[in-house]
């Protein structure tokens, strides 16, 4: 814990404490889906807005965690604010996405439409 930020050079301190935190991702890929794992701790899943159109995923969060005014921070990371990410995928199928949010982990899928077609000669 931080006892006293004085001694810290300003730019450093601003650093540590800026109110810009996007939140992390892990993204891969198995023979038929994307997976998006997204770190969320302390978002309620109905504070998380998910979208796909135009072949881009977007993933945002609203913290709408209240202040005490009555309080002086000595660090204040947690505030009401938006983020977001954006990520692009092609050829989804859009009616499988699926998302699910387990212990501050959202986790949303994105199965690969097969454009594919075998053709057999007659």
């Amino acid at each position: 814990m931080i006892q006293s930020t004085s001694s810290l050079p300003q730019d450093l301190l601003d650093s540590l404490l800026s109110d810009h935190h996007d939140f992390k991702v892990n993204v891969y890929q198995t023979d038929n889906q994307y997976t998006v794992e997204a770190e969320l701790p302390g978002y309620q899943k109905e504070n998380v807005s998910i979208n796909y159109d135009d072949k881009t995923l977007t993933i945002s969060v609203k913290n709408l965690e209240t202040p005490y005014d009555d309080v002086a921070y000595l660090i204040k990371e947690r505030s009401k604010d938006e983020q977001s990410r954006h990520f692009i995928f092609k050829n989804i199928d859009t009616s499988a996405i699926k998302a699910s949010m387990s212990n501050g982990i959202l986790t949303v899928t994105l199965p690969i439409k097969q454009t594919k077609t075998q053709i057999s000669i007659d």
